[in-house]
């Protein structure tokens, strides 16, 4: 990326940010739970559209000599109306079968309101089998309704911990990198001097939204991963995405800036319409080399 790319309408923000915000809350809470007896085929569509996406990353600034580390990202879950947790649980469970070292879960755990979580807590347990964790961050959706601090304990409950603008140093291999999150751009709080205050610049951080990306480059954040577009969730031959959730165009995949990298999740859930189109849903499995 350049940097200068940008989109005519900031998604981040205003009106367009508002009506969405309503809409979700409107469809997740009110309309679609008397709906969905009638009309429910995203459990169904997730078993046969669901896709696994590989790459290995070898990021500028990460650690020399650490031994590589398998990380898996998890996005946009979105449990509540559509997703149900027999279908996560089965998910998870092929997943972990890839023996990932560390999990990341990029936010939106919920759709409209905090208690949506523990709809899916026993289906994510398995993800805290994973030597170096399971972490949690928060996104928008995190905070539509209840207390965010519900998800967190919820979470923590199976053994899976959340970051809120802070940061650990992890051992592996021989040697340790620090892992940082981020709050949500659009309704959280971030503080970057909070992630960086006790162990330094994060090696690899959680940020829920990818348009932290350029903040975090310029703090020498060696990896980012980060969920939150949907990659539009329907998108149309060479229309591209039809709701663009990023201002910088991170819309999916990954992207480099300088001596940073950044990895967007098409994530697993679906907001508004229990369909997606074009922009299937993903878990990423990222295998992290230090640097030649």
């Amino acid at each position: 990326m350049t940097g200068k790319e940008r989109r005519w309408i900031n998604p981040n923000k205003g009106w367009v940010k508002l009506f969405e915000r309503n809409m979700d809350v409107l469809v997740s809470r009110f309309l679609y739970p008397h709906l969905s007896k009638l009309w429910n085929p995203y459990s169904w569509l997730l078993e046969k559209r669901f896709c696994l996406a590989e790459t290995t990353l070898a990021p500028a600034g990460w650690p020399c000599g650490l031994a590589p580390l398998r990380v898996l990202l998890i996005s946009d879950i979105h449990s509540g109306i559509f997703l149900t947790a027999r279908t996560l649980r089965e998910i998870v469970h092929s997943l972990m079968e890839l023996k990932p070292d560390l999990v990341a879960i990029g936010g939106d755990l919920v759709t409209g309101h905090s208690r949506e979580a523990a709809l899916v807590l026993d289906a994510l347990a398995p993800l805290s089998e994973a030597p170096q964790g399971a972490w949690f961050c928060f996104g928008n959706h995190d905070y539509f309704g209840g207390d965010p601090e519900e998800i967190r304990r919820g979470l923590l409950s199976v053994n899976i911990k959340t970051l809120k603008n802070e940061a650990v140093k992890i051992t592996h291999g021989g040697g340790s990198f620090v892992l940082g999150a981020i709050d949500d751009l659009i309704l959280g709080k971030p503080d970057w001097a909070g992630v960086m205050s006790k162990h330094g610049t994060p090696h690899l951080l959680l940020a829920h939204n990818p348009d932290h990306f350029y903040q975090a480059a310029s703090r020498g954040v060696a990896l980012t991963l980060s969920g939150h577009t949907h990659s539009g969730q329907i998108r149309f031959p060479n229309l591209g995405p039809i709701i663009r959730q990023s201002r910088f165009c991170l819309d999916e995949g990954v992207f480099a800036f300088r001596t940073s990298l950044l990895v967007v999740s098409r994530g697993l859930g679906s907001i508004v319409l229990p369909w997606r189109w074009g922009a299937e849903p993903e878990a990423v499995l990222i295998d992290i080399i230090p640097p030649r």
